[in-house]
Formats: C-alpha cells, sequence, structure tokens
C-alpha cells in the first residue's frame, strides 16, 4: 500500500512523462499473464527504446496526472475503470505503437482491452484502434506528401523535355535534308 509521499511522488513522474507523450493508451490487462505482458513490453522497447512505457496504474493517480499534464478527460471516466495498464510514447511515431499493441490484442484473441487513448492530444475511443493501426506511418505520409508535390514538377519536367525534343527532332530532319541536296 502506498503512502500519501509515496503516491504525490508517482504522480509527479506520470505527470512529467505524460506532459511530452504523443500517444497515451489506457487498457484492461485482465486475462493477461506476466509473460504476455513481458512479452508485450519487449515489442514495445523493440520499435522505441527507453521512448516508450507500459506500466500499471491506479485509475484516481492517473486522473490526478492526466488532469496535471493538462489532459481534458472530461467525459470519458469509461476509459478509467476497473485495473489499468498505460502505454505511453515520449518520442517516436505514436501510430507504430498503436499497430504494435493492435497486433498484440489481434495475437492474443482480444486481450488485452483497450479503453480508450489520447493520440496527440485527442481522445479517441476504444472502438477505434482498429482505424487508428491502419493509418500510415509518419515515414509513409512524409513520403505521400512529397511525391505529391513532386508529381507536378516532374510533368512539367516531362513537358519541357518533350518540347525540346521535338525541336531536337525537327533539327535533325532539316539536317538530314541539307546533307541529301
Amino acid at each position: 500500500m502506498l503512502r500519501r509521499p509515496q503516491k504525490e511522488q508517482l504522480v509527479a513522474e506520470l505527470t512529467e512523462e505524460l506532459q511530452n507523450a504523443s500517444l497515451v493508451l489506457f487498457s484492461d490487462f485482465k486475462g493477461l499473464s506476466v509473460a504476455q505482458m513481458t512479452k508485450l513490453r519487449r515489442a514495445l522497447r523493440e520499435k522505441f527504446g527507453d521512448n516508450a512505457r507500459l506500466t500499471v496504474v491506479k485509475n484516481t493517480l492517473l486522473k490526478i496526472a492526466l488532469k496535471n499534464a493538462n489532459y481534458d478527460i472530461e467525459g470519458h471516466d469509461s476509459s478509467f475503470f476497473g485495473p489499468t495498464a498505460v502505454l505511453y510514447v515520449k518520442a517516436g511515431d505514436p501510430v507504430e505503437a498503436i499497430k504494435v499493441y493492435y497486433n498484440f490484442v489481434k495475437e492474443n484473441k482480444g486481450t488485452p482491452v483497450c479503453k480508450g487513448l489520447f493520440l496527440e492530444r485527442s481522445f479517441f475511443g476504444a472502438e477505434q484502434l482498429e482505424d487508428l493501426s491502419k493509418l500510415p506511418s509518419r515515414e509513409q505520409l512524409l513520403a505521400m506528401v512529397v511525391g505529391g508535390i513532386q508529381a507536378p514538377i516532374r510533368g512539367l519536367v516531362n513537358s519541357l523535355s518533350g518540347v525540346l525534343r521535338s525541336v531536337l527532332y525537327a533539327l535533325n530532319a532539316i539536317k538530314e535534308q541539307k546533307e541529301k541536296q
């Protein structure tokens, strides 16, 4: 049982971690063995190193830490019931963490159950987890943007080179005619 000073220290540490988090996911971990929880933590560590963490937190302490970190938790009380594990990502692509979590849930036949999440401080319900897991990664999005910007430029270059090619063919034809004469 934690005493008040320990709880205050835990809330302060959690608040500091959550202030810089791009993803905060709440999960019910009932039905998971220690080995399964370790496997999920290991998968997150492989992808993010020390920038992602999965920890079990008491709901009241979690609410206080979220409020202190300026998260809008009003109306989302359904996410804070029963045993709660919190997955948060401090650096890296938060969508990748959602994919790791979602794949783990699929692999374990629906366990653990997502209660809700904050992605870039916007709340999403548990039912939106699958849709979020299908989003392209940050690198893929950047590639799509660069491709979109590059396409018109490439078209212009091809058009201009086509005009130059036509002029070249015309000059070549004139040269051949003069050589025949």
